[in-house]
């Protein structure tokens, strides 16, 4: 373990620097562009509109999808019925929720442009898919003042041109709320009638001046006494009453104009991935621990899949999409937006025998590949461990650097998965319920159902993080803190009595302790660099050990004499290879000859 831990301190120190140089060259030159041949007549970039007028079809299937709407149908969760995910329901060890926090604390890597998702078919969530997100990875937003209801071509005016757009389209017959009637249809109500020219007469007067387009206020200062009685100030889109505010292109930030990434779009890349979901909780690597913008290009020894000197899969190569929904959920995840299981078999790359050694593959029906081929994790990026929102600690780059408070982080690298029995469906905490105390008196965030008798579980390596968080005394409900309260004033006491204000909670609160498991699926390693059997098994060289088999239910089911006087007197013991392989693989006597639990799929019997 010693000499792994010596070489990937070596691989972190060569690719760090590889990192520095490539950064160096790259803020030097521009990336080579590819233009798209259908895309070379876009001159203006206004928004998503702009690529939905040829995409509205894609559009409607983005609208449908967990990425858009935070929430989707829970077949693999079975406490949660119904919808749920980090849009309504959610509420992890790390963030907390987003019900009870502004948006624009939690919506960076929202693919809508800066609206809240409903179910609507309408034009204005249409509009509200911000395709660059995914397919240009060289686009970069910020939130900016939104645009008049009337500005019919999206221009920052309201002007004779839309009032020609209007005209165009005066009493349409075919139109509707989600066709839009070209755009024209204010209100969304069917129809373009006076209700909609009054709405562009009204603010005409207002989006008009050159100097100043849209003369209305976007923006607002709040101010905060913080947990020292330090007096803050930061100035934030303004939200209305849903949460809504407006993104648009930060072309100061990018190396292309808006434009050129309209022209030059592409499939999702893996940097386009991992622009938000390697910043998951907020750091990089933090939440997932197998996922950092490392991962973009790592070294063919950390991740074979996604090296370029490995495999250089893409994320879609594994994560199969169709029409826009996306396969694989961790086990912490709320929804599935696919009805299949993600498993290293659904891609088509591997078999259920994948080895050339019978011995492993009877593994394979009981040990997930990830349990043997990713040995360690966090290897190129630290990942978080445990939060605690007690201990509050200044960061200056929340808020677009204007600063906020962050709950004290505590990291680790080269760490060791936790091993537990997974099934695909598993048991995560939605607002409202009564979470499970698990036996460290930590309430129960995720946790994987499945176990040694478990038809279809394997073992699966895990990362586990705690955090405290409130219990509500009169419902044992945890309260749904306020996570943009703590960033404002570091005083989670203050966050814990919005989130009650919010939500219509009263009463006492005591501070607990929640945990949860998270699957390790990323980061796969050479062959070579798989465990050993003694990683696993005491009779075997190669260790230590790093898992309990016993732990995870390898017991017999009784007493050693008992167990073996079942068919015969006592004899001298003998190492457990050699009996094992009497048994089973000569006798092939089943499983539950000996322990509580059974192998139908082995063709095994009873004595």
């Amino acid at each position: 373990m010693e000499k792994r831990a010596l070489r990937y301190g070596l691989y972190v120190t060569i690719y760090c620097g590889v990192l520095i140089f490539a950064y160096v060259c790259r803020s030097q030159t521009v990336e080579p562009l590819q233009l798209v041949p259908e895309h070379a007549s876009i001159t203006a970039y206004n928004g998503p509109r702009t690529c939905i007028q040829c995409h509205e079809e894609e559009a409607l299937e983005m609208i449908g999808t967990v990425h858009y709407q935070w929430t989707g149908t829970t077949p693999y969760v079975t406490n949660i019925e119904g919808l749920a995910g980090k849009g309504d329901l959610g509420f992890n060890t790390y963030c907390g929720t987003v019900v009870t926090s502004r948006r624009f604390a939690c919506w960076s890597c929202h693919v809508g442009n800066g609206k809240t998702p409903t179910g609507e078919l309408a034009m204005e969530q249409i509009n509200n898919i911000d395709c660059l997100m995914c397919h240009s990875q060289m686009y970069k937003r910020k939130p900016v003042a939104p645009y008049s209801n009337a500005d019919i071509n999206l221009d920052r005016y309201v002007n004779v041109e839309d009032l020609a757009i209007f005209s165009q389209e005066w009493l349409n017959s075919g139109c509707s709320p989600i066709s839009g009637c070209n755009y024209t249809d204010v209100f969304t109500s069917g129809r373009i009638d006076l209700m909609d020219f009054r709405e562009i007469s009204r603010e005409w007067l207002l989006c008009t001046d050159p100097a100043g387009p849209c003369n209305f206020q976007w923006t607002e200062t709040l101010t905060y006494i913080d947990y020292q009685g330090i007096s803050r100030s930061w100035t934030l889109p303004l939200e209305n009453e849903n949460g809504d505010f407006q993104y648009g292109p930060d072309e100061e930030a990018m190396v292309i104009s808006s434009v050129q990434a309209a022209q030059i779009v592409h499939l999702p890349t893996r940097e386009t991935c991992l622009r938000c979901h390697a910043y998951a909780a907020g750091t990089d690597c933090g939440k997932r621990g197998d996922l950092g913008t490392a991962s973009v290009s790592p070294p063919v020894e950390v991740d074979i899949h996604m090296s370029e000197q490995g495999e250089n899969f893409s994320c879609q190569t594994c994560h199969i999409s169709v029409e826009h929904k996306i396969l694989g959920r961790g086990l912490d995840i709320r929804p599935s937006e696919r009805m299949e299981q993600m498993t290293c078999l659904s891609g088509g790359c591997h078999s259920s025998t994948p080895h050339s050694n019978t011995r492993l593959d009877t593994h394979t029906s009981r040990v997930a590949c990830q349990t043997c081929h990713i040995p360690q994790y966090a290897k190129l990026n630290s990942t978080e461990v445990e939060r605690n929102w007690m201990n509050p600690n200044w960061a200056q780059g929340l808020f677009g650097g204007q600063g906020g408070y962050k709950p004290e982080e505590i990291r680790g690298m080269f760490l060791v998965p936790s091993y537990r029995w997974y099934d695909g469906t598993s048991r995560v905490y939605a607002l409202g319920q009564v979470a499970v105390i698990n036996p460290n008196g930590q309430y129960e965030f995720g946790v994987p159902n499945g176990d040694v008798a478990s038809a279809g579980a394997k073992i699966h390596p895990m990362k586990e993080h705690i955090s405290n968080s409130a219990r509500h005394d009169a419902t044992g409900t945890i309260i749904p803190h306020s996570t943009s309260e703590f960033f404002f004033t570091g005083d989670f006491n203050r966050a814990v009595q919005r989130g009650m204000d919010l939500t219509g909670m009263t009463g006492s609160w005591t501070l607990v302790k929640v945990h949860t498991f998270q699957t390790i699926n990323h980061s796969v390693e050479p062959t070579y660099n798989a465990l050993d059997c003694g990683q696993c098994h005491e009779s075997f060289s190669g260790g230590p050990v790093r898992m309990s088999l016993e732990s995870l239910g390898y017991t017999l089911k009784g007493t050693v004499s008992l167990v073996c006087t079942q068919c015969h007197d006592p004899e001298e013991m003998k190492p457990f290879d050699s009996i094992h392989s009497k048994h089973v693989k000569d006798k092939k006597f089943d499983c539950s000859w000996c322990h509580e639990f059974s192998r139908p799929e082995r063709n095994l019997t009873m004595p």
